[in-house]
């Protein structure tokens, strides 16, 4: 009998565990033993990245074999908006270089990445993204768009199509 008052107990545990930020305590007495029980959950809803428009290198003009994408100002930049919870504080983190590879080669690039990034849809007044300013917040309705951009050197390149991957952080804080 004690061990089915038991398992009912924990049972019912497991069903509020369910609920966001909910808890509740079960105690049960009979010959002198207590059983507490607590359960808490917090549920974090998730993020969703869509990507408007794709960083475009081969647009962007070389400059002394450097390759410039501004991501506060260039129709080449990439565009990308996130999209969770209204007014949510959220911290943004990347990797500020990545490996381009040649397609068909085995030739390798360094890109440096830049990203700016904005509550409104307006590229000319987001702002850049650096380790001091992470920490940013969802619009009213529930929006963060960010651009993307960086500079390569193409000197030593190899002629080819290169590509690579850039991958953008974001979490509720």
């Amino acid at each position: 009998m004690m061990k089915s008052r038991s398992v009912v107990a924990i049972l019912i545990g497991f069903i509020f565990i369910f609920f966001p930020y909910g808890s509740m305590l079960a105690q049960q007495n009979r010959s002198g033993t207590d059983v507490n029980i607590n359960v808490s959950a917090r549920v974090i809803s998730s993020i969703e990245m869509i990507t408007i428009q794709s960083m475009n290198l081969s647009e962007a003009e070389s400059d002394n074999d450097q390759i410039r994408i501004n991501p506060l100002n260039s129709t080449n930049a990439g565009k990308m908006i996130a999209i969770g919870s209204a007014n949510s504080e959220i911290r943004i983190s990347y990797l500020k270089q990545r490996e381009l590879t040649q397609l068909n080669g085995a030739e390798t690039l360094i890109f440096n990445y830049q990203v700016a990034g904005n509550t409104e849809d307006d590229q000319s007044s987001a702002e850049l993204l650096d380790r001091e300013n992470r920490d940013f917040q969802f619009n009213e309705e529930g929006r963060f768009y960010l651009w993307i951009g960086g500079s390569v050197d193409v000197s030593t390149a190899s002629p080819g199509n290169y590509q690579g991957e850039f991958t953008v952080d974001i979490e509720y804080i």
